[in-house]
């Protein structure tokens, strides 16, 4: 599934992580495919990844992003 929107931005960069065998920290299914390549930890790990949709439902859960910019706010 390639991460997809509505807007002007271009399509991201899709790596096929499928020979890896890593599955989602949310569901337990077989990630495919991540918009960046994952490296191992120290532990031999690639630590928690998350597939499209429970990604997608951990950033609605965590509420509007806040803006650090240091701007003028006028």
């Amino acid at each position: 599934m390639a991460y997809q929107d509505n807007s002007d931005r271009p399509q991201r960069q899709m790596f096929d992580i499928s020979s890896m065998g890593i599955t989602c920290e949310g569901c337990g299914t077989e990630i495919k495919e991540l918009p960046f390549e994952p490296t191992k930890r120290e532990d031999g790990t690639y630590g928690k990844l998350y597939c499209y949709e429970c990604n997608k439902k951990r950033m609605k859960d965590r509420g509007p992003r806040r803006d650090f910019g240091g701007g003028s706010n006028f």
